[in-house]
């Protein structure tokens, strides 16, 4: 009896580790990462975003606007509303930025929004269209 119950106990003992051992199907492979953005400015050639590190200091990126064309792209903007905007989120796949994704206000004349003078070379600025984003958080 004894030596029956103990093979019970094993035997539940290894499915339950089994259990918790598999891969969840909901798992995702990215990890977020999300901050405010301070300020946004719009260029043809791209954007400079001007966002909120931890330390509340305000870091700059540039998005060359290639970075946004196209399925599968390196970045993508989504519109909304609300006081949580504009934010991006950086998505990390194996510890390096994959895309990220800028929720901005679509109304240009929002506060958020700013205009780099179209007839500047900021050519120097903008990263190369096949690097990613490098962020200082």
């Amino acid at each position: 009896m004894k030596r029956v119950t103990l093979f019970v106990i094993v035997i539940l003992l290894i499915n339950a580790a089994g259990a918790f051992a598999q891969n969840f199907e909901n798992e995702s492979e990215f990890y977020p990462k999300t901050v405010q953005i301070a300020r946004i400015f719009n260029h043809s050639d791209g954007f400079r975003v001007d966002y909120i590190r931890q330390d509340y200091t305000v870091d700059t990126f540039w998005a060359p606007i290639e970075w946004f064309r196209g399925a599968g792209s390196t970045g993508e903007i989504a519109h909304g509303k609300g006081r949580a905007y504009p934010y991006v989120t950086f998505f990390y796949k194996d510890g390096v930025v994959d895309h990220f994704r800028m929720y901005l206000i679509e109304n240009p004349a929002h506060e958020s929004w700013g205009y780099l003078d179209p007839n500047a070379d900021y050519t120097g600025e903008f990263p190369p269209v096949d690097s990613k984003p490098e962020i200082n958080f």
